[in-house]
């Protein structure tokens, strides 16, 4: 029996009637019971799920968990520090947080990720 991999939509339902295109967003925070959602452009959206609940949504998109508080869109990440505290660097000047014990699985998941063409 083959496996089937998840049919990759262009948008990923929030709650209710938001849709958002994964490609849009650089990164998602999390606060508490709810998620920012931060998108190009500089648009920030607020919404009622955990991270924990959309982190589900978005890993099939090239996302990666580096905080228990944070989740990147590798296509957005042009960098990182290492040396003076933990850091991912994200287009638009955004700085996330690495946690120490995602760092290798960051590391190796970064070096070899090369981002789709367009």
């Amino acid at each position: 029996m083959k496996l089937q991999l998840p049919i990759r939509t262009s948008t990923i339902r929030l709650t209710g009637k938001k849709k958002v295109n994964p490609a849009d967003v650089l990164f998602l925070k999390a606060d508490v019971n709810y998620t920012e959602v931060f998108m190009q452009g500089g648009e920030t959206l607020i919404v009622s799920k955990t991270l924990k609940e959309l982190e589900k949504r978005f890993i099939p998109f090239d996302f990666f968990r580096t905080h228990k508080s944070f989740m990147v869109n590798l296509n957005h990440v042009v960098g990182y520090q290492i040396h003076e505290g933990l850091l991912v660097k994200l287009d638009e000047e955004y700085n996330v947080n690495l946690s120490r014990r995602r760092k290798e699985d960051f590391l190796k998941l970064f070096n070899s990720f090369t981002p789709p063409r367009p």
